[in-house]
């Protein structure tokens, strides 16, 4: 006879068409589903209590219709269920009763304390899933709900200690539903709390990981162009430096054959006149001297390609203004030293890169010192060739004039 009521029937389909035209689609979780299953609770509830017809009847309908005042607002939603279970009974129904319904309706507020079976049923019934299985999944329909109509946001570990916080709070009044559900409501408080300490671990390790990679800590990773700008950099430096060797080369193969054959053309007596005396001596003047000067040429020359792998006092790795990059550098260190070292640059780019920018500095030192011992080689064999030359020329002017 209970469940054949034929006003509880009439007022659960009236309740679910309200709620499935006025009940905007955000309410994932208080919807007709969670009103069914709590009607369906206090029917299970109530067998273990001698409630009469009209208890019964008052329950059920209590039940159905406590979460229909969701269908104008949130707040406040108890006394707008009422007045929606007022307008459906109208005046068919005893006020008394009616008024028990109000009360059990309003009892079901977050801050209400249950007073009586019918509220304490209510209340557990309202409150099922503490102790079921898939209190998670149900929960989590709530998150949603709560984030698209109320825009209360939360993390996984805040949500997860907001739920532990609700089932230590919130516990079963009936005695049917302490021996029913208590155990699985405890089962779920022990899943929570270990749900909790995994999130807390992963969020130390996610903060630790984001303290790493912010502004102030992270390595300040160069852009492309400035990588190009380098790389530019060291290819022209070593192409000048070729450069300047291989007119090292020229000069050094040039004035030392020049050398050989001055050597060789006076080592064996030969002479350009064999009149006299001064004619003999005539033409030593302008072979010596493009002797001599082919002499300093090559000596500028191999002074500009000659290596010198001597560390200065500006080269020291305890000064700022030293790079180890410079081989003449690292090959002081062990190889252990050296290892340390480069990795100590890797993990510091504005290190790493201020010590490419000083070797820059000194290859420029070098080049700079290069090209002008070479010239002092170009400007002296050109200039020993035109006093030989004009030397040659005067010569055979008094010679032949």
């Amino acid at each position: 006879m209970k469940n054949n009521n034929p006003i509880v029937k009439s007022a659960q389909e009236f309740v679910f068409n309200l709620l499935r035209e006025k009940l905007k689609p955000d309410f994932v979780y208080h919807n007709y589903k969670h009103t069914l299953q709590t009607a369906k609770a206090c029917r299970e509830l109530a067998e273990a209590y001698n409630l009469t017809s009209r208890d019964f009847e008052i329950l059920m309908l209590a039940a159905l219709f406590h979460d229909t005042g969701y269908t104008e607002t949130c707040q406040g939603h108890e006394e707008v269920s009422v007045r929606i279970l007022k307008d459906f009974l109208k005046n068919d129904y005893p006020q008394e009763d009616i008024n028990k319904i109000e009360d059990l309706i309003l009892s079901t507020k977050a801050s209400s304390k249950p007073s009586g079976t019918l509220q304490e049923i209510l209340h557990d019934a309202d409150y099922i899933n503490m102790g079921k299985k898939r209190f998670a999944e149900r929960a989590e329909l709530l998150r949603i709900e709560w984030e698209r109509v109320l825009n209360k946001k939360y993390t996984d570990l805040e949500w997860a200690e907001e739920q532990l916080g609700f089932l230590i709070s919130k516990s079963f009044v009936t005695e049917e539903a302490t021996v029913q559900f208590g155990d699985f409501r405890e089962e779920n408080i022990r899943k929570q709390r270990e749900k909790i300490e995994v999130l807390r671990v992963e969020y130390e390790k996610l903060k630790v990981k984001l303290e790493k990679n912010t502004p102030d800590n992270k390595p300040k990773k160069e852009g492309r162009g400035i990588e190009t700008l380098y790389r530019a950099v060291y290819s022209y430096h070593i192409n000048l430096s070729s450069i300047a060797d291989n007119k090292a080369n020229i000069m050094i193969s040039i004035n030392t054959i020049i050398i050989s054959l001055v050597i060789t053309l006076f080592g064996s007596g030969y002479t350009f006149s064999g009149q006299d005396e001064f004619g003999s001596l005539r033409f030593v003047i302008p072979i010596a001297l493009l002797l001599v000067t082919s002499l300093l040429a090559v000596v500028f020359a191999i002074l500009s390609s000659r290596p010198n792998v001597t560390t200065k006092e500006r080269y020291e790795l305890s000064k700022k203004d030293s790079s180890i990059l410079f081989f003449g550098n690292f090959a002081q260190l062990q190889l252990n030293e050296f290892l340390g070292r480069m990795k100590e640059l890797k993990d510091r780019n504005d290190e790493l890169y201020d010590s490419m920018t000083v070797d820059i500095y000194y290859l420029g030192a070098v080049l700079v010192k290069k090209y002008k011992l070479l010239s002092w080689s170009y400007n002296i064999f050109m200039g020993g060739l035109i006093l030989c030359a004009m030397g040659f020329v005067i010569i055979m002017m008094f010679s032949y004039g």
